[in-house]
């Protein structure tokens, strides 16, 4: 087998190669060593196809190897498997529950690792995956303590890669499946089954309309305008940012852009036009 010096192993390696995607990898931590192997193109024959920036492969990217079998994990068929079983000690050495643990890895295996963490270990990935598991469940697990568990993977490290897969999932998430994440974004804020309608049909019209903002902080400042017209006491504007992950700014501004709008964009069922042009600003 061939050996080449691994940059994250620090040590002479056998390497691997995946014919399919045309990478040859570190047999020991997944780190892809060179690319275009086969690459038959002016510009491959050109390139030695050397990495800039080594990312790590996982099962679910679209370039990942299938037969990758680490030297010091027999059992192992592919990276993936040493991000869950991070997770899982991380997990289990904070004390976190299996919900937990399962949604953590369930959201390592939605990450694109080639585009959305390029150049990240799988340590910090799947930190940073126990780190947003943590905050969409509920528990009030720290970036201290997090930290404190992920093998030398520093807080500053784990919040940007956190970071980098909340807007990767936002947008996958959004054009997959914008109504459930709507009705999970409702439901965390208390709103009754008439006020989610409400909420997921005024997302919808607030489309054909010119509002220059994320879904997200569009749909902040809706949940906030369909809460201003329910027949309850109104939810803190700083619940919202909470929940959407935004700032209270974000709505502010948000409801100033879409307040011109607010007539076309709130169902008539749910509101009169003389109800929808009383909400205040927030």
């Amino acid at each position: 087998m061939p050996t080449k010096i691994c940059s994250s192993c620090q040590t002479d390696t056998e390497t691997v190669v995946d014919h399919k995607a045309g990478h040859e990898l570190c047999s020991r931590c997944g780190l892809v060593l060179e690319i275009n192997l086969f690459d038959e193109t002016p510009e491959g024959q050109n390139s030695s196809g050397s990495v800039e920036n080594p990312v790590f492969l996982t099962e679910h990217s679209s370039k990942a190897s299938s037969s990758f079998s680490p030297s010091d994990q027999k059992t192992v068929k592919n990276p993936s498997k040493k991000g869950f079983d991070q997770i899982t000690v991380m997990g289990d050495a904070l004390g976190l529950t299996a919900e937990i643990k399962d949604r953590a890895c369930e959201i390592f295996s939605e990450v694109d690792i080639m585009k959305t963490c390029r150049g990240r270990s799988i340590n910090s990935i799947a930190a940073a995956c126990l780190f947003i598991a943590c905050k969409e469940i509920g528990s009030s697990r720290t970036l201290n303590e997090i930290s404190a568990v992920a093998d030398g993977v520093s807080k500053k490290n784990i919040n940007r890669t956190s970071e980098a897969i909340k807007k990767q999932l936002e947008v996958e998430s959004w054009v997959l499946h914008p109504r459930e994440l709507i009705r999970r974004f409702c439901s965390k804020l208390g709103l009754e089954n008439r006020a989610i309608r409400a909420v997921q049909e005024a997302a919808e019209r607030a489309q054909d309309v010119d509002i220059r903002r994320s879904p997200k902080s569009v749909l902040a400042a809706i949940i906030y305008m369909v809460i201003q017209l329910c027949q309850r006491d109104p939810v803190p504007v700083r619940d919202i940012a909470v929940v959407l992950e935004v700032t209270e700014v974000t709505i502010k501004k948000s409801f100033k852009d879409i307040s011109a709008y607010a007539s076309r964009v709130i169902p008539e069922w749910y509101a009169g036009e003389e109800d929808v042009n009383k909400i205040p600003y927030p």
